[in-house]
């Protein structure tokens, strides 16, 4: 291909282009899912030369992994931000104290979850660019439908954080469960949360409700921790309604 010697972004690119290009692609791909993204529009979006994408990443395939790649560290990080569940080992597993803490811990997940998807203030630090958050999780969401193929490892290191958090909180729960049980329990619990970012606008308009907003953060998490802990038959007494 023959470059345009006089063009400063072709023919010295620089590493500073790399991050806007991925703060971009995500939003594109959260929206527009692999196909529907165009190399042009995530580099217009970027501000820079689109010959800059198969520079730093050889193609679209390779931002959307690189993409993916930088959803996961994101998802690493609002996992360590969350309480750690208790251990199911030991003498005190499945008694009142350590099933609390994990009724917590699911709590806080559920509470990131549903903060997120309704566009509300971010934990990550201010250089982490919190407006991505929402387009992270949909873009995770979506990818999981129909994952090219060289985002696969991407892709797996980006769910990897929420389905180990949420597993540990259900070992405690659910001590009982086996391998099997404790993987539909999670999927159950995970397409709730997804269903719910990705489609409560729809939903909303289907209902003729008004658009979930930061009021109602409270009362949903509420919702889904109770709606769970009644399906895994956890008592009623281990739900402690928080005010804020």
């Amino acid at each position: 291909m023959t470059q345009v010697k006089d063009d400063q972004g072709m023919s010295s690119p620089t590493s500073n282009s790399r991050l806007p290009l991925l703060k971009a692609s995500i939003r594109i791909f959260a929206e527009k899912g692999f196909e529907g993204a165009s190399i042009r529009e995530i580099a217009d979006a970027a501000g820079v030369n689109s010959s800059l994408i198969s520079f730093h990443f050889g193609g679209k395939a390779g931002l959307h992994a690189a993409a993916l790649h930088l959803a996961a560290r994101m998802a690493r990080h609002t996992a360590k931000t969350l309480p750690i569940p208790p251990l199911p080992a030991g003498p005190f597993a499945g008694k009142s104290a350590m099933l609390r803490q994990a009724v917590t811990a699911l709590r806080a997940y559920i509470h990131e979850f549903i903060r997120i998807s309704l566009h509300l203030h971010s934990s990550l630090p201010p250089e982490k660019d919190p407006q991505l958050e929402r387009s992270v999780l949909v873009l995770i969401a979506k990818t999981m439908i129909y994952p090219p193929e060289q985002s696969m490892d991407n892709l797996l290191e980006a769910v990897q954080p929420h389905i180990d958090y949420l597993h540990r909180c259900l070992r405690v729960l659910r001590s009982e469960l086996d391998h099997d049980g404790l993987v539909r329990m999670g999927m159950s619990i995970h397409a709730q949360l997804l269903f719910f970012l990705c489609h409560q606008d729809i939903l909303a308009r289907l209902l003729n409700e008004p658009p979930c907003h930061e009021d109602d953060l409270p009362r949903l998490v509420t919702h889904f921790l109770r709606f769970n802990l009644n399906g895994l038959g956890i008592p009623e007494e281990f739900l402690e309604i928080e005010s804020s």
